[in-house]
């Protein structure tokens, strides 16, 4: 690793033990800001408000600060903070488990209760459209023919909050904010996909994936004339049932579709593992059905085997699933910038500190790790949600470079860092013909009028910088991003 130096401009030495705190006021002068600076007051910068810190963490010198202590959306580098605080308090060793067992005896072929799918938040199961299979053919195995009772998803492990504190309402119907729960399947989303007929007049073609008794889809959607346009509504009240399709499909169209958020993901995952099971030959007497409340006991046993502190907690258990380790997550989660994925540790955080899965949990805890551990002061961040979604997240520049100089020194200090995309590499669209390609490190952030970029860049001159760069009420992000990349590559370029 390089050699991080704490310099009295870089450092506090006041800080809490293990702590560290950026110290200097904004530098709008040096040779870095005569590059920049200009950047910030032009065209792009009109009517937007940017904020900036540079600092080398190998001289450990501020070289270019600007509103570095203003507070800005951070939108998805508010995921640095999740990410961090998951690995200090659950470790990169940590799995999140899900189970199948039968709430009663099994005799002669037929499970005399219920089968309960149990979830902790693992998201890669949540996402993983094939997860489930590998259930009901446990099921098939321990001989189970028949069902007497109901398949229940339990989601308890994190309780019923299924949309995050600050998300506006115009986010909770997209799939990008899928609610995350303790249990769900397929990304907690129904892909509705209008292809058209043969000839004008026909009755389009409709397909759902995954095939799901959650929503029942009818449609009304014809296939329009050779010039007509493509105009399709879609209409659904309820949480689940009835979805309705109406209006035409331009026969120059090859396919439209759309995403349905599921409202109940616990049901949702329910549902598809019992569709499973009737294609396996189970027959299931009962209906499904979600839970969202009880069972602490349990959660503290998943808990304490997720670390290795316990043994098997399964007792009688049909299956068992694994997640990757908690290091190999982080990094899904800063590449991909997945908001579900995020959720779901950020609440795993809440539930492990403060013993409730919580958004309002995860957010004490995640605010304690960066205040006690990082030494960040509580009015330098405003901590929300785990993915940046809600527009009352809060982070200055500051905060945000205290955290990356915190991480290079931190004994998960690796996972954080091998987490954040490449330019050139998992930064693919950005800056893959620059100098920075190759030796820039950083984490995106976007919303509708937000853009951020944080991370480390290795200069020509061998320095390693941590710097963070935001901007709010951005009247183009296609032009604020080409400006945070210009200055990627000027600090990769850097050389003194």
């Amino acid at each position: 690793m390089r050699r991080i130096v704490a310099c009295s401009l870089l450092i506090t030495a006041a800080a809490p033990a293990g702590a560290r705190r950026l110290a200097g006021q904004d530098r709008p002068e040096g040779p870095l800001a005569r590059q920049i600076a200009p950047l910030f007051d032009g065209r792009v910068g009109r009517r937007a408000t940017w904020g900036a810190l540079i600092v080398s963490l190998t001289r450990g010198d501020t070289l270019f600060a600007w509103r570095a202590d203003q507070r800005f959306l951070p939108a998805s580098n508010a995921k640095l903070f999740t990410t961090a605080a998951a690995l200090h308090y659950l470790g990169p060793g940590f799995r999140f488990v899900t189970v199948l067992y039968a709430s009663g005896p099994i005799t002669n072929g037929t499970l005399y209760g219920d089968l309960v799918l149990y979830g902790t938040g693992d998201p890669t199961f949540g996402l993983d459209t094939a997860a489930l299979a590998p259930f009901a053919d446990s099921v098939v195995r321990a001989g189970i023919r028949h069902v007497n009772g109901d398949v229940v998803g339990d989601a308890s492990f994190l309780g019923a909050e299924l949309a995050g504190p600050g998300w506006t309402p115009d986010n909770l119907d997209r799939p990008y904010a899928a609610p995350p729960s303790a249990l769900g399947a397929a990304a907690n989303r129904v892909r509705v996909t209008v292809e058209p007929g043969e000839r004008a007049g026909d009755t389009a073609i409709v397909t759902v994936d995954p095939p799901s008794d959650y929503y029942s889809v009818t449609s009304v959607v014809l296939t329009g004339r050779r010039r007509s346009r493509t105009r399709i509504d879609v209409r659904h009240d309820a949480p689940r049932g009835l979805v309705t399709l109406s209006g035409v499909i331009s026969p120059r169209r090859w396919s439209w579709s759309t995403f349905l958020v599921v409202e109940q993901p616990a049901v949702f995952a329910a549902g598809l593992l019992k569709s499973l099971l009737v294609t396996r030959g189970v027959a299931v007497a009962g209906t499904t059905r979600g839970v969202t409340d009880g069972a602490p006991a349990r959660a503290r046993q998943l808990l304490a085997q997720a670390r290795g502190q316990s043994g098997d907690p399964f007792d009688g258990a049909l299956a068992a699933r694994s997640s990757p380790t908690l290091g190999e997550l982080v990094t899904t989660i800063n590449h991909r910038s997945d908001n579900l994925s995020a959720e779901l540790v950020f609440r795993s955080v809440g539930r492990s500190v403060g013993a409730a899965g919580t958004f309002a949990s995860g957010a004490r805890a995640v605010a304690q790790f960066l205040a006690s551990e990082v030494g960040i002061p509580s009015t330098s961040v405003a901590v929300s949600d785990g993915s940046g979604l809600s527009i009352l997240n809060e982070a200055t520049p500051r905060s945000l470079v205290q955290l990356l100089a915190y991480e290079r020194t931190a004994s998960e200090g690796r996972y954080f860092w091998e987490s954040l995309p490449l330019a050139g590499e998992g930064l693919t669209e950005r800056m893959a013909e620059t100098p920075a390609a190759g030796r820039l490190r950083a984490k995106t952030g976007t919303l509708k009028d937000v853009s951020a970029l944080s991370g480390y860049v290795t200069t020509e001159g061998g320095e390693e910088l941590a710097f963070s760069i935001i901007v709010n009420d951005a009247a183009s992000i296609t032009r604020a991003r080409q400006v945070q990349d210009r200055i990627g590559a000027m600090l990769a370029e850097f050389s003194r």
